[in-house]
């Protein structure tokens, strides 16, 4: 019962609270030059990086059209699970048909992290040398000679592993990701000096047994000093207005550590509101 109370408050109040923010150009990619634009529901993909072969599954909306720059949006999978897993899970597929958004879940490689295992999961420990982030670089060139994206608005979310990386995304790659959307993640990982304030939304469990709400708490507190924000206001989530015009948000949902089922939806009314800053020089 309380679930589905906190479910309902917090999907009222995002809907009635988020920031509508102001219309910015797109910033075409190369691929918007393209004369046809392919579409899929689930595109398995390779891309060699560092002589790795990398794997990532790929959505592209059937309402995408030649030279129409559409949104990206990262999706990484948790510590021990797949891009297929979240394909399935994080469900952004189906609002990316109605919004027409690009999608992309990238496969992460084994690494160490918990009781000395290895299974598939993201570098987070350090920057210098990050088979993760040269991945993720390797990838955005790819897809945006492709396709036809709008670099304006490329966005990254990722849950409990994949959240911890898409913290170091916002921290390193402030100047390709425009927003970011961690769930059920914890602190950043990394020195986190992003060249411009980036807006970030948390989600997470009160009741998460394998990364603490502190955790997340952590993580909430520095990118309110990061981004140079004020005092939160108070509500079913804690929202921090920061420099530049951009927002810190945290929720918190009665749940443990699994994705929320309304994350999805709200994940993308954040996002999409933010765009990156227009090119210095531009008109």
């Amino acid at each position: 019962m309380r679930t589905r109370l906190v479910s309902s408050l917090l999907a009222v109040h995002l809907a009635s609270t988020f920031i509508t923010g102001v219309a910015a150009a797109a910033l075409p990619s190369a691929g918007c030059s393209r004369q046809t634009s392919e579409s899929g529901d689930r595109i398995e993909r390779t891309i060699e990086v560092a002589g790795v072969t990398r794997h990532y599954i790929l959505h592209v909306p059937q309402s995408a059209k030649p030279g129409r720059p559409a949104p990206l949006l990262l999706d990484f999978h948790g510590w021990g699970h797949s891009a297929a897993g979240v394909w399935r899970v994080s469900r952004f597929k189906e609002i990316a048909e109605r919004d027409g958004f690009i999608t992309v879940y990238p496969d992460g490689l084994p690494v160490t992290l918990l009781r000395g295992e290895a299974r598939p999961g993201w570098e987070i420990a350090q920057v210098p040398g990050n088979r993760d982030l040269a991945f993720t670089t390797a990838l955005l060139d790819r897809l945006e000679a492709e396709l036809c994206v709008d670099r304006a608005r490329v966005y990254s979310t990722g849950f409990s592993n994949g959240a911890f990386f898409s913290h170091i995304l916002g921290c390193v790659q402030a100047d390709r990701i425009a927003a970011i959307a961690p769930v059920s993640g914890g602190h950043i990982t990394v020195p986190c000096k992003p060249g411009r304030p980036v807006p970030v939304l948390i989600f997470h469990g009160t009741s998460d047994d394998l990364i603490s709400p502190e955790r997340a708490h952590r993580a909430r507190d520095e990118w309110a000093r990061i981004d140079e924000c004020g005092e939160p206001k108070k509500g079913v989530c804690d929202r921090y207005s920061c420099k530049a015009g951009v927002e810190v948000r945290y929720c918190e949902v009665d749940i443990g550590h699994t994705w929320p089922p309304q994350a999805t939806e709200e994940i993308w009314k954040f996002l999409r509101e933010y765009s990156l800053p227009a090119p210095t020089g531009a008109d």
